[in-house]
């Protein structure tokens, strides 16, 4: 399966941007099939872990009332070459997600 996160960095002045967009259907479970007309199962993120180095920088809860594949954009200063951020996210359904990129310079 390709993995379902796409990161980006930039470099804006003195900081730099991490762009994040995740692949996922975000589906609160309230609509219903055309066929069927029986109400989808629920499917959609419930957490974001943003880390640089090893190191926590943003932790967040989510819910379904997202949209459908999802935008995040974070900016940090005193980001060197070389420094790496991961990306973790789980969903209702017990998936986990990881994606990493690297600092250049």
């Amino acid at each position: 399966m390709t993995n379902p996160i796409a990161l980006k960095l930039r470099q804006i002045d003195d900081r730099t941007e991490i762009e994040i967009k995740i692949l996922h259907p975000m589906e609160p479970g309230d609509a219903l099939t055309q066929k069927s007309g029986t109400p989808r199962p629920p499917s959609f993120l419930q957490s974001i872990v943003i880390q640089l180095n090893g190191r926590t920088l943003v932790e967040g809860q989510l819910s379904a009332s997202l949209s459908k594949n999802p935008i995040f954009a974070f900016s940090f200063s005193g980001i060197k070459a070389g420094d790496k951020f991961a990306v973790y996210c789980t969903d209702n359904k017990g998936g986990e997600f990881k994606s990493e990129i690297v600092a250049q310079s």
